[in-house]
């Protein structure tokens, strides 16, 4: 199988010389690859000596396989690695540089998978070369998705070994992660977003930070025109419902975002399922086309016609036998067509050109046992098992683990950019975010408006009672619903996209990232409804605490309810049990919070829960903050005796009845609980992201 090494290039450097090396052109040694930065490294010679410098590049330089952190020497036979390119000090005048856009070999050995507590494949052993285009087919539920999945890092095998150029790819995956491409069989894209917009925010992921808008641009049009779906570039992407472009097209854009980054491992499950003959040989001789440029291709198929059969190098079956329970087996590796067809079905030949259905059938007359004992006795596997077995790196391979993903604080910037651009585009979502507040501030208007302003004033007990509960009642709820607001919004978040995340997260997305343009996109408009919430309350509702401590408090619990959405979002496993459970979660918030019964007069278990809510310190904060300017009770109210029932309290001040002044917090004690509340929520959904992870 050829390999994609071009012809040496020998680069002469004169004594007391300084070589830039960088993407653009105006630097002594221009690489033309997207993971190299604009000012990469710096190779000098002076007296003799050899030092080279990383210029604080995106990706890095590695020195003889190890990152640079300083300045070092160079020695001859010194192997310089950055992108997609190698230098090798080879005298003492001239560097020898080779471009590698491939070259991977991927060797499994002896891999099993098992889940929940089931065996569902083992002893499987293959190897695949840079160049092949390889298929993987077996029957329904025979593990072909699964067998990919522990060869490109997303599940570790139980037991075995997954080798990239003779490393352990689990020992070493953040290495590896950027140079793996992985399409899964589900359309991975944004629906709202245009083809380039997608591509786009995707490049700005995970290109240098150096990469300027134009380059980007000029990236996805080649990637664009190189996949036959440039006239596509300004549409919107749709979804499978709502179709705006093909489903061959969309198959296309998904395996446009992996080539942004020019991966020299491609995997793809499912590619050709759910589209018309002609867009299935669409797809496949694109990737002929990106095999034969050193790429090291797997991909899963069901039923290819004979063209597509055509395309592919290699065919990888595996199969279970279902009423044995056994775990699936590898039964044939080695050449795709028609050498697969006379394994499965020999003497399909003589009937003419045979059928790629041929394979199937002929697996399912005989039980696997058979096969597996056929196959291990074949030359077959001898010569594409045994023999490639072993056998390491390819030679002169540049690895494509050379690679590091953009900083956390630039992720996060592009993630809240693309998020913005997704929330105007969601219409309807978007309308709901915005009506919520005034319907909800018009409603407490037009309930307690009346009552706040009425008897406030008044020289008669029960009637100022009657107004201080209204507003009360009214700050309570003003808490609850910023609470609600913000856990609304967030419950959807996460779980809603997961596909997309996990997809990202697999090529450097840091969770960090991830969690931080989250909380700010949502905590902007939390703000803003919060703001809205409260203008309109004010408003119409005798509220005379200052509004910096009432708004504050209010965007407290809307960051907290946020938080508590997010944690919901990454615990769920679909939108429908995102929203379902946050009823459940506010509902205690509602009758815990203080408002319906005083916190101290409640029994000591729900006096603990109490304690533990938020909507309690909010309550609290803005009950705190409206009793030292609303009017205090007529002077003709007299304090109980010690002793007296909880309902016969009388209050001195507005707050007296919910939060009695012994009981009462300092003023800065909810906003610090608040505060923590929001801090241990946010910690929560990292860790439950983190335990969810692709990579264990």
């Amino acid at each position: 199988m050829p390999l994609a090494n071009p012809d040496s290039v020998f680069i002469e450097v004169a004594p007391s010389a300084t070589l830039s090396i960088g993407r653009t052109p105006d630097n002594d040694l221009a690489i033309d690859h997207p993971l190299i930065s604009r000012r990469h490294a710096r190779i000098e010679r002076s007296r003799g000596h050899w030092a080279i410098t990383d210029l604080d590049s995106t990706n890095g330089t590695y020195l003889n396989g190890a990152r640079l952190t300083a300045p070092a020497a160079l020695a001859l036979g010194d192997v310089v690695d950055l992108g997609g390119s190698r230098l090798v000090l080879i005298d003492a005048d001239r560097l020898e540089r080779r471009d590698y856009r491939g070259n991977t070999r991927i060797e499994a050995q002896d891999i099993a998978v098992s889940a929940g507590g089931r065996r569902l494949i083992e002893g499987v052993s293959l190897t695949l070369l840079p160049s092949e285009l390889v298929g993987l087919m077996g029957p329904s539920g025979a593990g072909k998705t699964t067998l990919m999945t522990a060869l490109n890092g997303y599940q570790p095998p139980s037991s075995g070994r997954v080798l990239f150029n003779g490393r352990d790819l689990y020992a070493a995956f953040d290495h590896f992660r950027l140079g793996i491409g992985y399409v899964p069989q589900d359309d991975i894209l944004h629906g709202d977003l245009t083809v380039f917009e997608a591509l786009y925010y995707t490049a700005k992921l995970r290109l240098p930070g150096d990469t300027t808008r134009d380059e980007i641009a000029q990236r996805i049009d080649r990637v664009l025109k190189h996949l036959r779906i440039r006239h596509i570039r300004d549409s919107s992407i749709g979804s499978p419902t709502r179709k705006v472009v093909s489903g061959g097209e969309r198959k296309r854009v998904n395996l446009a975002m992996e080539l942004l980054t020019d991966p020299p491992v491609l995997f793809l499950d499912e590619p050709t399922s759910g589209l018309s003959s002609e867009d299935a040989l669409l797809v496949m001789q694109s990737l002929r086309d990106l095999a034969r440029e050193g790429r090291t291709i797997l991909l899963t198929i069901h039923q290819p016609s004979r063209e597509v059969f055509r395309l592919m190098d290699n065919l990888a079956v595996v199969c279970r036998d279902v009423k044995s329970g056994a775990p699936a087996r590898l039964v044939y590796y080695g050449p795709a067509y028609p050498e697969a067809i006379r394994f499965f079905k020999p003497g399909a030949e003589l009937l003419g050109d045979p059928a790629p259905e041929a394979v199937l059938r002929g697996l399912a007359e005989r039980p696997m046992s058979e096969w597996l004992a056929r196959y291990e006795a074949s030359p077959l596997q001898r010569h594409f098992v045994a023999q490639r077995a072993g056998q390491g790196a390819v030679p002169g391979a540049n690895e494509p683990g050379v690679r590091q993903a953009p900083g956390a604080w630039r992720q996060a910037v592009i993630l809240i950019r693309r998020g913005l651009v997704l929330k105007a585009r969601d219409s309807w979502n978007s309308l709901i975010l915005v009506v919520q507040a005034p319907i909800i501030a018009l409603l407490l208007v037009l309930v307690f408006g009346a009552a706040t302003r009425a008897h406030a004033d008044t020289r008669i007990i029960s009637e100022w009672q009657q107004s201080s509960t209204a507003t009360a009642t009214v700050l309570f709820l003003l808490n609850i619903a910023a609470t609600w607001f913000g856990c609304s919004n967030a419950a959807r978040e996460i779980v809603a996209e997961w596909p997309v995340f996990s997809r990202e997260r697999m090529v450097g997305l840091r969770l960090t990232a991830y969690l931080v343009s989250k909380l700010a996109l949502l905590s902007v408009i939390g703000l803003a409804q919060c703001g809205l919430l409260f203008a309109i309350v004010r408003t119409g509702c005798r509220v005379t605490a200052p509004w910096p401590w009432l708004l504050g408090g209010l965007f407290l619990s809307a960051l907290v309810g946020t938080a508590l959405g997010l944690t919901i979002s990454a615990l769920a496993r679909s939108s429908e049990v995102a929203i379902s459970l946050v009823p459940i979660v506010i509902l205690p918030m509602v009758m815990l919070g203080g408002m319906l019964r005083p916190v101290d007069d409640m029994d000591q278990p729900a006096r603990t829960l109490a304690h533990l809510m938020s909507s309690r310190w909010a309550f609290e904060l803005a009950a705190s903050a409206e009793a030292a300017h609303y009017p205090e009770a007529p002077a003709t109210t007299q304090l109980p005796a010690a002793g007296a029932p909880a309902d016969a309290r009388a209050r001195t001040d507005f707050a007296e009845y919910f939060f009695p002044h012994q009981y009462r917090s300092r003023p800065t004690t909810p906003f610090l609980v608040l505060a923590l509340h929001f801090a241990l929520l946010a910690a929560a959904t990292l860790a439950i992201l983190r335990s969810r992870d692709i990579q264990i």
